[in-house]
């Protein structure tokens, strides 16, 4: 990072909040003359549109003047877009806007309405003591540091417990340090898919950051003897390796929860980010068997995808509800188990009836835990498989603003965006995954592969999917589609007949039911359908 002497404002820089953009030099500067690094497509993209400040640019005028002809998608523009709302702390996407089905338009603070609610004052008030206190506290600006907010790692805690209690609690209070961490905006939270690759890993903590991206990295362990809980948690630099920060705490299994949610503010705290006051949760005895239970249901369908797995999930979680009524955990495993027995035709019972139970379950979920995005997610999942695409995106949207560090979150929000034909906005989602989950799984891999195919950028598509180490058979039916679409027809027969070999059962038919109603963008449907029944789906 280059320090300049700040000038006085010019009529070639346009204010962009909390930084100014010299289009005379292409380049963009804190208020207090710091030089912001963009990689150079990334300022080109942020150029054209000032060019034209308040006016729609589309991404082919963008690719046109940006790379002058040269072979690239939109998947190129969109993660420019993204680069440059990390750096300029555009969350709400506010000052790039997106134009849906058009482009993008950049719309300097200065332009749009002015927000003058209390609440956006307080957040930009602390906004500017939190930079202070990073500044002066840690050295977060040192020279030759990133732009954009400091990222986290939270590595998964060691267990330390004797052998009858050592499972699912580790990554329980893992799972909730992120979750909270995840909420303050101001810093950035590796996705745990990619923090826990490194469990029992020898690397050293440097190395690990620097693979992960990551300037803090928090670790730790616990150990449960059957009552009590001993937490510990380290904040480490991830350049240096030096102590930050380190703290113990032993409390009763009924007080787990509260100790995880003190752990997240200290830690938060340590890194000057203390934005919010967020109310301690009150969590019960009940709440976190709860939590454990479901936390055990995720692990068991994960590691073993079938009916029966499926099955012990849905009554250890109807349990739960039984015995813990007022925990939100219930609820939403129980809704999403449903979801997934009813599309893989592994419950019985009345479809109306479940897909009813299935919506009162998750609303239940919302109801009990608002500020829990998990809630959110298994509601999105619900409100789709029930058709309600609309309601769905709200939710899902919900979900990632409670979360944004959340790779699943935005994934799924992803997904229902390219139902209705928003591709572009999609692929800006996927954009977000990979910046925030380097180390990203298939999933990601096979939902912006089908929005590849979706688009008709097919030679892509198949490079995202082939990219990820392993697929799972479902997703034999994406590249199926994806070979028919590149004029290979033996290998989407062959990819079709694995997907066959595993779900002997599959139809045309049934595909049809199955996304009428869901896939909504004009000729979508019918497109997919035509393509897995040439490449051999029963119809």
């Amino acid at each position: 990072m280059r320090f300049v002497k700040r000038r006085d404002s010019k009529s070639s820089e346009i204010d962009l909040g909390i930084a100014f953009l010299d289009y005379s030099v292409g380049r963009l500067f804190c208020h207090d003359g710091k030089e912001l690094d963009l990689r150079h497509q990334s300022r080109e993209v942020l150029m054209a549109l000032a060019r034209v400040p308040g006016e729609t640019v589309s991404q082919d005028a963008l690719i046109e003047e940006v790379w002058q002809g040269r072979a690239v998608t939109p998947d190129s523009v969109a993660q420019c877009i993204a680069e440059i709302r990390r750096v300029l702390e555009d969350i709400d996407k506010r000052i790039v806007e997106t134009v849906p089905r058009k482009g993008y338009r950049l719309v300097p603070p200065t332009a749009a309405e002015p927000d003058r609610s209390p609440r956006r004052q307080q957040l930009a008030l602390l906004a500017v003591m939190v930079l202070c206190v990073c500044a002066l506290a840690f050295g977060l600006l040192r020279p030759g540091a990133p732009p954009g907010p400091p990222v986290i790692a939270v590595l998964p805690f060691d267990d330390f417990s004797p052998p009858e209690y050592q499972g699912y609690l580790s990554d329980a209070v893992s799972d909730n340090i992120t979750t909270l961490l995840a909420r303050y905006p101001q810093f950035l939270i590796i996705s745990q898919r990619s923090s826990f690759s490194f469990r029992n890993s020898d690397l050293a903590v440097s190395d690990i950051a620097e693979r992960l991206g990551a300037d803090f990295v928090l670790e730790g362990s616990q150990q449960y003897d059957g009552t009590h809980v001993r937490t510990t948690a380290r904040l480490i630099d991830g350049a240096t390796e030096a102590n930050l920060w380190a703290d113990e705490f032993d409390v009763p299994l009924d007080q787990l929860l509260r100790a995880n949610s003190r752990i997240s503010r200290k830690i938060a705290s340590a890194v000057g980010e203390k934005v919010v006051d967020m109310a301690e949760p009150q969590m019960s005895d009940g709440d976190v068997s709860a939590l454990l239970i479901a936390n055990a249901a995720q692990s068991r369908i994960m590691r073993n995808f079938s009916r029966d797995s499926l099955l012990v999930n849905i009554a250890e979680q109807e349990q739960s509800i039984r015995d813990y009524p007022n925990s939100a955990w219930g609820p939403l495993g129980q809704a999403l188990s449903l979801r997934i027995g009813l599309r893989y035709g592994w419950v019985e019972g009345e479809e109306n009836a479940i897909r009813q139970r299935m919506d009162d379950l998750a609303r239940r979920g919302v109801e009990l835990d608002p500020n829990n995005f998990l809630a959110f997610h298994a509601l999105g999942r619900v409100l789709m498989f029930n058709r309600d695409v609309e309601g769905a995106i709200s939710a899902f949207r919900r979900a990632v603003d409670l979360n944004p560090s959340s790779s699943f979150a935005r994934n799924a929000l992803a997904q229902a965006l390219a139902f209705v034909g928003e591709t572009e906005e999609a692929l800006e989602e996927i954009a977000d995954i990979e910046l925030i989950d380097p180390l990203y799984g298939h999933d990601t891999n096979w939902t912006k592969a089908r929005i590849q195919w979706q688009r008709g950028a097919c030679d892509e598509a198949l490079d995202t999917f082939t990219a990820a180490p392993s697929m799972p058979v479902a997703a034999n039916k994406t590249l199926a589609a994806i070979y028919l679409c590149l004029g290979n027809v033996d290998r989407a027969k062959a990819a079709m007949a694995a997907f066959l070999d595993e779900n002997s059962e599959w139809t045309v038919a049934r595909e049809r039911a199955l996304i009428i109603g869901m896939w909504t963008a004009p000729g979508l449907a019918d497109r997919w359908l035509e393509s897995l029944e040439a490449a051999g789906m029963p119809s």
